[in-house]
């Protein structure tokens, strides 16, 4: 009986092989040490800035020169250790192209924007467009067609979760006794510090012992039945010349303004390989920036690369309209340009282990928000 459930198990172990082989399982663990120069209440001294991704990858074969396949993409980059979802898609493809859809990134921010990352740290970048972009959502449905003489396109739909709602009728109290604050009501938890703070300044000038805040504003975003973004991409392959170019639009029912307008986000990028080298530039312009037509900014970015053995070089230079953060907005536009400029090397210790190290300046239109900042770390990738 040993001997059988022995030989059985062997059997499954060897047979284990066959039944998962279109399973693959990757990703990378980076942990890197942040130092920067900032003063007063963000200056963090040395930060621990941990990254995980974890990659699993499914292919079947459907017959008829086509294929099916799903990736789920897990990743922590917060320093935290807590995990949360990537890409999370599920297509099929074939002589036809490829149809993809579930939770991805866009063109623009992931094809495009993206070709700005030639430096070798996972927490320092000077990728331009950081304030406004789809980025990566739920809801994609997204094609890209076969290469034709070099040249490749995309089209990409995204279903924003964005309904509205109206103000909330639930409503706390903010009292005052013995110079202390209380913040009472059945929905006191929605109640912000501000709210308290401006509290004390009613009741102090009233003379009053009771101040009535509503704890929530209306959402005015608008779901309908159409997609919320629509992006598209062109590209260009041919040796050492890679070209793309993308418009992203989002539509104004997705931003929670009033008078909102529909946001255009225009992108190019290039990179140029000459053996070792490889020099990158892009460009962008965004019309109505979150919604807000006083927001139309541009920016562009320059690198280059070069790779000597075990060592890979980078340099990158970005300047683009300054932005301010203002209340739940990605940012507004402010007066003047911001600057950038990354240098970085990465010692490959052999394919799949390094140590990196990197150093970022950014000149900021406002001199308070100079910062300079430097990074080390050790990246395995399996």
């Amino acid at each position: 009986m040993k001997k059988t459930i022995i030989a059985a198990s062997v059997a499954a172990l060897v047979a284990a092989p066959a039944a998962f082989a279109d399973v693959k399982i990757g990703g990378n663990v980076i942990q890197e040490f942040v130092s920067d120069d900032a003063t007063g209440n963000n200056d963090h001294g040395i930060d621990s800035e941990a990254a995980v991704d974890l990659v699993f990858s499914v292919s079947e074969d459907l017959g008829n020169g086509m294929s099916a396949f799903a990736k789920i993409h897990q990743m922590s980059d917060d320093g935290s250790g807590s995990q949360g979802p990537a890409d999370q898609i599920v297509g099929i493809k074939g002589d036809f192209g490829t149809i993809v859809a579930g939770r991805m990134e866009s063109f623009t921010e992931g094809k495009v924007s993206a070709m700005a990352a030639n430096d070798s740290s996972d927490t320092l970048s000077i990728e331009t467009n950081r304030g406004f972009k789809t980025g990566r959502a739920e809801g994609a449905l997204a094609y890209v067609s076969p290469s034709f003489n070099g040249f490749t396109f995309g089209v990409a739909g995204f279903a924003m979760n964005n309904g509205g709602a109206a103000a909330s009728t639930t409503t706390g109290t903010i009292s005052m006794a013995a110079s202390s604050i209380n913040v009472t009501g059945s929905d006191q938890g929605a109640i912000s510090a501000s709210h308290a703070t401006a509290g004390v300044a009613v009741i102090s000038a009233s003379a009053s012992s009771l101040e009535t805040w509503t704890s929530n504003s209306a959402n005015v975003m608008n779901a309908n039945s159409s997609f919320d973004a629509i992006d598209v991409m062109v590209e260009y392959a041919n040796g050492p010349l890679l070209v793309r170019v993308s418009r992203e639009e989002t539509d104004a029912a997705a931003f929670n303004v009033s008078a909102a307008k529909d946001q255009v986000i225009m992108n190019m990028g290039v990179n140029y390989t000459m053996g070792d080298t490889t020099l990158t530039g892009t460009y962008y312009e965004v019309d109505n920036g979150d919604g807000q037509d006083a927001n139309d900014v541009d920016g562009y970015f320059v690198g280059v690369k070069h790779k000597m053995g075990a060592n890979t070089l980078a340099l990158g230079y970005m300047e683009e309209d300054s932005l301010v953060t203002t209340g739940t907005t990605a940012g507004d536009k402010a007066t003047g340009q911001d600057e950038s400029w990354l240098v970085s090397i990465d010692h490959a210790l052999s394919k799949r282990t390094s140590i990196t190290a990197a150093y970022k300046d950014h000149d900021d239109q406002t001199d308070a928000s100079d910062l300079d900042q430097f990074a080390v770390g050790i990246k395995h990738v399996f």
